[in-house]
């Protein structure tokens, strides 16, 4: 799919996966902003393969039908950035289904460790249960360099090298932004848009990952969840960053 910014994405028809997505910076110069996935494929359904029943150069439609669950994803490219997903199901038996959630690189290549994270989340999901934000390495409500904050205490658990953590958003439906990513290097911005109420965070030395949770789906149920990666390009000084990226880029 393309758009008129000259952005390009690419859609694995098979596996209901981001492949590429080529995207200006700062200067108008194109680089590949995608890593390889971190988290659940788009259908967390074993040997799924999808069926492409419409596509255009803006737009592609996918669909799965096994074991009693049909899956529609509707895939479109906006000329202001975004890629809205669409998914609509139905359960016959019950069902999970883990949405698409591509890793990203904004830089286009190297580490993330002075990318700068703004969530819009109160409280975080620790192993021990819904935790306040505040005072945490998770407050994320002012924007801060991933570097930085992996280096708080209790920031990574044993053997980890990035985060991996849940946060709990606004539960009323709408599609609202949920969190937003910026690279001072490229001044490309990733803005993510959900109708989720949790958000998952992955991140390791060379990407991140903004996930949706699971589809949870009984018997007879029918479930709708939109979600949108709008990339763009701002000043990366109207960010407001909470602290300072020069101590990311040295972690």
């Amino acid at each position: 799919m393309s758009n008129h910014r000259g952005m390009r994405v690419q859609v694995n028809p098979v596996e209901a996966s981001l492949q590429a997505w080529w995207a200006p910076d700062r200067y108008g110069r194109l680089a590949d902003v995608l890593g390889h996935a971190m988290a659940a494929p788009a259908a967390d359904v074993p040997g799924a393969h999808w069926h492409c029943e419409a596509a255009s150069d803006a737009a592609l439609e996918l669909s799965l039908a096994r074991d009693g669950l049909c899956v529609r994803l509707r895939y479109r490219l906006e000329d202001n950035g975004g890629l809205r997903i669409d998914c609509e199901a139905v359960a016959i038996a019950p069902a999970r289904i883990g949405l698409a959630a591509p890793a990203f690189n904004l830089h286009g290549g190297g580490m993330v460790a002075d990318h700068v994270l703004r969530v819009a989340a109160d409280h975080y999901l620790p192993a021990a249960g819904v935790t306040e934000v505040a005072g945490s390495a998770f407050d994320f409500r002012q924007p801060a360099p991933l570097g930085a904050r992996l280096a708080w205490p209790g920031a990574q658990p044993a053997g980890t090298v990035g985060f991996d953590h849940g946060f709990c958003l606004a539960a009323d439906g709408l599609l609202r932004e949920a969190a937003r990513v910026a690279d001072p290097a490229s001044g490309r911005e990733l803005r993510f848009f959900t109708t989720q109420p949790r958000l998952r965070l992955q991140s390791d030395q060379h990407r991140f990952c903004l996930a949706t949770e699971a589809l949870e789906l009984p018997c007879g149920a029918a479930a709708r969840h939109t979600f949108v990666y709008r990339l763009g390009v701002q000043d990366i000084d109207a960010f407001d960053i909470s602290e300072s990226v020069s101590v990311a880029l040295n972690k």
